[in-house]
């Protein structure tokens, strides 16, 4: 923080008049005051007494009260008694003296005319005071005020004059005072301007030669520290070394001047690198403070500059004792400092960075968190218009990140990227700090990454890297880390994706950054371990064993070179620990497995307690002993070591939330090892427990739904596994809950969302609304968008100077579904902690989930590869086990193989509804009783679906007690998992091409749930006549897709049975808003168009209308709590993916999402000539069901519907009638 000088404060009128006495007697008039004052102000600069300096200052003070304002003298009385007043200010930094020395000046010149020969005189010292009054209390107006005086001041001042050099080189400081405050480049480069023409025009000899040569210093300096331009930082050196020499021993500047021309060194060193600049600038900043009394206002500046200096050495040298002095140092300086002061944010932000580095260093959390105090208060102590605000914001983003990686604390997290966001778009584009905003910002992203699992965050980290890297000059030191940390970036996306390509760039980088870096310097370890982390991973991509060896000597000589006490020690050791093990596997040498055991375990000694790392350290360590477990080598304890590692890492509450599950999981795995002679049931059901409920942190709600399903493609199967073994410990009902709690997870928390707050509302209605508000915020916040385009989103290219703001507001995509997903985390936590509300919005147990049985059994099937079982819930609420011994997931699978075969044959797979294909549509409709001849190989796959599994579950419900009506068929809802979801249970069944079936449809109406929840929603039974209000569309020539003809007649079949209440779209007419619009006034919609269902991206599947798609994730948008049923005439409407068999994503499951209570759906592309048949005899069906009011009955017309298509068309033709299905109630 360099200082400049004006000239003398003896410019102009004189002080040194008069008698040769400074002692205050009681005046007789203004004039003997007069020349007191002034004759004590001589005696105090003949000896530096202050009591005469006060003596001047108080018969000035009575001088200039008792003249009349028309005295010719009164204008100098008030000159003089400024500036003796301005020169005590100088010398205590009493802001007092500098507020009466500018209403002195003011008034003095107010009262002196233009044409008078001291009145520029008087402007230039108005000037100056007014701009050392925004120095220290940062009103911008002062220094406004203070150049219009100082332009007026030159232009009365005669070019031969000996004072215009001063008062030119005065007005070029307040100029560039007010670049510093608003950085605005113009006015540095006026400063410049400026104050090179006062140089030029002083001559040597002159006594303010040597201020002129330290205030263009300043500037240039100024202008090297925006622009990046060596040359200019190279100038000011010269100038200040200059200056430095020309000014005296004693002179009151010579600390400042020393002070600059050391900090500019300091900046040439961060440059260069030179660490001989270094040394120099210490020992000069070091002789500033020395010769600097505590009074002083220059000294806290001093004082904190010296610390950024030790600061600096500790990060080349690696030294603790140079960041002890660091922050001794500038703890002085925050102590000195007035509060009020401009530069009091500055001083905050150093020591707050020198506290965070020894936190780094030693790993003592009260240092971190005071400095994130200091830095907070340093941001909310400056405007956004002030140059530094970009720095102070990095700085309390970098604290703020640190502090989450030591507690886990996501919030702090999101906090840091919302600052150093908004901190990028404060600083300009072709600012030479911009590079080290953007690789911050950068590792916070991928800090979030690593937390919560975005590529999105990552890509935008990797941008903002490259960026910075790209936009650092070859020479800058700094480069090495923007490349380190892109680095970094790049490896995780190698980690998410394994592109080779991803991970070959990185070992370049590092390979590149760790060579350049000297053996002794504080990074060295750290790139070496990332080096020796990147190779590793080659290693396991490709099998070389040089890569193995290469990765082990690194890692070896990282952890080497890391003192013993260094934060990242242990983070380390874990590295050559599963390094080793790597090795152990390759060659075998008991040596490594024994160096990997004792590495990991002292990895888990030094890491407290609460260390978000400890997990990541306990989970290498149980590997370490699974390992030796299984090995040759294996020794006695070796199980009961891998336990503990693994249970306790599970359990670290601090650690993230996949390392947990998969210390979880590699628990789970080990209670099952056969030297364990108790059975570890309770364990075992435990540490499932602890695994289910890690699922809602990984597969986060903070994340948008694209995410979270990426996520649930790894872990969605879990609640099977627990179900399995809670099934096989005879745990029925927990296994239900599991299964019910552990799937679906994003439509539970969809339907979360949406919760109803009635009971809420009656007791806390703040607390309702505010739930409210942020569940809808975080419905839109969290739905699926494309990825922009971070070149023109993020950052201005490098090569577009004065672009200053990126093309979107950072600050709007960090405050994104995250600190929305915090808050709803926090209320809820709020909300359960009050009486009554315990358990508000938790997992729903039997008693809650049993009314989802209601209209009959429902029955989940649990599928695992080690064993396969149905619950079947029933009246009133008991849970019945069927094992199913003789299926498998294995047998599923096959199935599902053998059916999509058949589909694909028949080209049933296709996207789309089609009329222009039907095997049978030459053959038209068999008469009464007649069946097809052909066998149809889905006969076998209806065969095993009945024998094996749908039979056993029959014959047990028939023995259960049931409400339906004898005459009835009963109605059972489905909830199968895995595989069997994609196989159609209610057309179990055996078909023989001659003789009777057997087959599901003769002993109950089948439905299909996601969830149980689904069918918890309220019945509404319809009086008789109420006849519901419906939207049909119809799409029969839809653009870019095969025509389907029966569209419209499906529409006019609709209107026959309902003809008082169905409004239809088509054509033209179903835009995808209007259809939105329809759905939420109308009781019922039917859909006749092309479904459209996406592998590659679930919630892209959609409806086509004319004008675009109807996706999933536009229905996951909305919410429509009255609607009753959706008719999905449509292709693959019910279909899923079979990567995410547990989680429901179709299109009829988002229906029921959206709000309606009964969806009917397809299981593959149906015939463009089956729908209209279908649709008549449905709506026939339900037409007389609202005629007879009660409960309306989907399930029932659809069963009904499809026997007339069986009727017509022949059981074995089952690709025709078998995709039709119903859900929900």
């Amino acid at each position: 923080m360099p200082r400049d000088e004006g000239t003398s404060p003896r410019d102009g009128d004189s002080l040194s008049r008069g008698a040769s006495s400074h002692k205050l007697d009681v005046p007789l008039d203004f004039t003997h005051l007069r020349v007191l004052g002034e004759n004590a102000f001589k005696q105090y600069l003949a000896h530096g007494d202050q009591s005469a300096l006060a003596t001047s200052i108080q018969s000035l003070r009575y001088a200039a009260a008792l003249a009349p304002d028309g005295d010719p003298e009164k204008p100098t009385i008030l000159t003089n008694f400024g500036v003796a007043l301005d020169i005590r200010f100088e010398r205590i930094g009493s802001l007092p003296d500098l507020e009466e020395a500018i209403t002195a000046f003011t008034f003095a010149v107010s009262l002196t005319p233009d044409q008078f020969p001291v009145k520029p005189s008087r402007l230039n010292r108005l000037g100056n005071c007014l701009r050392q009054r925004f120095e220290n209390a940062g009103n911008p107006k002062d220094v406004e005020e203070a150049i219009k005086h100082l332009a007026r001041a030159i232009a009365l001042t005669p070019d031969n004059h000996p004072d215009k050099p001063g008062r030119i080189n005065n007005l070029g400081t307040s100029l560039q005072r007010r670049f510093e405050h608003s950085g605005n480049i113009e006015d540095l480069e006026m400063a410049i301007k400026l104050e090179t023409r006062a140089l030029s025009i002083t001559p040597d000899s002159h006594p303010d030669k040597s201020t002129q040569l330290s205030n263009l210093g300043v500037a240039l300096r100024a202008r090297f520290e925006r622009a990046g331009k060596l040359e200019d930082l190279e100038e000011a050196i010269t100038l200040w070394t200059r200056s430095v020499e020309l000014t005296p021993k004693r002179h009151s500047d010579k600390a400042t001047r020393l002070n600059n021309l050391g900090t500019s060194l300091h900046e040439r060193f961060e440059r260069l690198g030179n660490l001989e600049d270094l040394e120099k600038a210490i020992k000069l900043q070091t002789r500033a403070v020395k010769i600097t009394q505590d009074g002083s206002p220059e000294k806290p500046t001093f004082l904190t500059n010296l610390g950024n200096s030790f600061r600096e050495r500790f990060a080349q040298v690696g030294k603790l004792e140079d960041l002890e002095q660091a922050i001794t140092f500038q703890t002085r300086a925050v102590e000195f400092i007035p509060e009020r002061h401009p530069d009091k944010p500055s001083l905050l932000i150093n020591l707050g960075g020198s506290l965070r580095e020894r936190f780094e260093r030693v790993g003592r959390l009260d240092d971190l968190q005071k400095a994130i105090m200091l830095q907070s208060g340093a941001v909310e102590l400056t405007a956004d218009s002030h140059s530094d605000k970009p720095i102070w914001l990095d700085s309390l983003g970098n604290s703020l990140r640190e502090q989450f990686e030591r507690s886990g604390n996501l919030e702090d997290l999101e906090k840091a990227i919302m600052l150093q966001t908004h901190g990028v778009e404060l600083i300009a584009s072709d600012h030479p700090n911009k590079p080290a905003y953007l690789s911050s910002l950068g590792n916070s992203l991928r800090t979030r990454y690593e937390r919560v699992g975005s590529l999105d965050d990552l890509d935008k980290a990797i941008a903002l890297q490259a960026s910075a890297a790209e936009r650092t000059p070859d020479d800058d030191p700094r480069k090495l880390s923007w490349l380190t940390n892109l680095s970094v970036s790049l490896h995780r996306r190698f980690e998410h994706l394994r592109r080779l390509e991803d991970l070959e760039q990185v070992i370049k980088i590092l390979a590149s950054t760790a060579s350049l870096t000297p053996d002794d310097h504080p990074g060295k370890p750290a790139r070496l371990s990332n080096l020796g982390n990147s190779v590793h991973e080659r290693f396991q991509e490709l099998g070389s064993s040089e890569d193995l060896e290469q990765a082990v000597a690194l890692q070896t000589r990282a952890v080497n070179l890391t003192p013993a006490d260094h934060p990242d020690k242990p983070t380390r050791l874990c590295n050559l620990c599963k390094t080793l093990l790597n090795r152990f596997d390759r060659v075998g040498n008991a040596s490594d497995l024994e160096e990997a055991v004792a590495f990991g375990t002292r990895s888990v000694e030094l890491l407290p307690k609460d260390h978000p790392d400890r997990a990541m350290a306990l989970g290498a360590l149980a590997r370490t002993y699974s390992i030796r477990l299984y090995s040759a080598h294996a020794e006695a304890r070796d199980l009961e070591h891998a336990l503990l590692a693994s249970m306790t890492a599970m359990q670290e509450t601090s650690g993230f939330p996949l390392i947990r599950m998969r210390a979880g999981l590699q628990y789970i795995k080990l209670l099952s090892h056969p030297s364990l002679t108790i059975p570890p049931t309770v364990s075992l059901l435990q540490a499932h427990e602890q695994v289910l409920n890690l699922i809602p942190e990984i597969v986060w709600l903070g994340n948008n739904v694209y995410r979270r399903y990426e996520q649930l493609v790894h872990h969605g199967s879990l609640a099977n596994t627990a179900a399995a073994d809670a099934i096989a410990a005879g745990e029925h009902v927990r296994a239900l809950e599991w299964l019910e709690n552990g799937r679906t997870v994003v439509w539970s928390q969809m339907l979360k969302l949406r919760t109803p707050l009635d009971n809420l509302r009656k007791r806390y209605p703040q607390l309702a609304s505010d739930l409210q508000s942020v569940s809808q915020t975080l419905e839109l916040a969290s739905a699926p968008k494309g990825f922009a385009d971070l070149a023109s989103e993020v950052v201005a290219p490098a090569s577009s100077p004065g672009n200053a703001h990126p093309q979107k507001s950072l600050k709007d995509q960090a405050n994104s579904s995250h600190t929305h997903a915090l808050e709803y985390a926090k209320l809820i936590a709020h909300i359960r902690s009050l009486k009554g509300f315990e358990d508000f919005l938790r997992p729903k147990t039997l008693a809650q989930l049993a009314p989802a049985c209601a209209s009959g059994p429902v029955v989940v099937i649990n599928m695992h590869e080690s064993r396969c079982d149905a619950l079947v819930l029933y009246h009133p609420g008991n849970v019945a086990h069927i094992p199913l011994p003789d299926f498998s997931y294995e047998r599923a699978q096959n199935l599902r193989k053998q059916l999509w075969t058949v589909l694909s044959h028949k080209r049933l797979r296709s996207q789309f509804r089609d009329s222009s294909y039907d095997e049978n549509q030459n053959r038209g409709p068999l008469p009464p009783g007649r069946k097809r001849k052909e066998h149809d190989p889905m006969s076998l796959v209806l065969a095993d679906l009945w024998r094996l599994v749908v039979k056993p579950i029959i014959d047990l419900i028939k023995t259960l007690p049931t409400t339906s009506a004898t005459n009835e068929l009963p109605h059972i809802t489905w909830c199968p998992t895995g595989p069997l979801v994609f196989l159609p249970l209610h057309a179990a069944g055996i078909y023989p091409i001659d003789g009777p079936s057997q087959m599901i449809m003769d002993h109950a109406v089948s439905s299909y749930t996601p969830t149980l929840e689904a069918l918890l929603r309220p019945r509404t039974p319809v009086k008789t006549g109420q006849v519901p209000r419906i939207l049909v569309v119809a799409q029969p020539d839809t653009p870019g897709c095969n025509p389907i003809k029966a569209t419209e007649g499906e529409a006019t079949l609709v209107q026959s049975h309902f003809s008082k209440t169905t409004d239809i779209l088509k054509r033209s007419e179903g835009t995808v808003n209007a259809v939105l619009e329809g759905m939420g006034t109308h009781d019922w919609v039917h859909l006749a168009c092309h479904g459209i269902q996406r592998y590659d991206d679930p919630t892209s599947s959609s409806f086509a209308l004319h004008d675009g798609k109807l996706t999933l994730s536009m229905l996951m948008a909305k919410s429509l709590p009255n609607a009753q049923l959706a008719v999905l005439s449509a292709c693959q409407t019910a279909t899923g993916d079979e990567r995410l068999s547990e989680e429901a994503v179709h299109l009829a499951a988002g229906m029921l999402n959206v709000g309606y209570k009964s969806v009917i759906g397809t299981m593959w592309s149906i015939y463009d000539s089956s729908a209209p048949i279908v649709t008549n005899k449905f709506y026939e069906a339900m037409s007389k069901q609202v005629s007879e009011g009660g409960e309306l009955l989907p399930a029932q017309a659809l069963h009904e519907a499809t026997k007339v298509l069986r009727q017509q068309y022949g059981e074995q033709d089952f690709v025709r009638w078998v995709p039709f299905v119903h859900f929900g109630l």
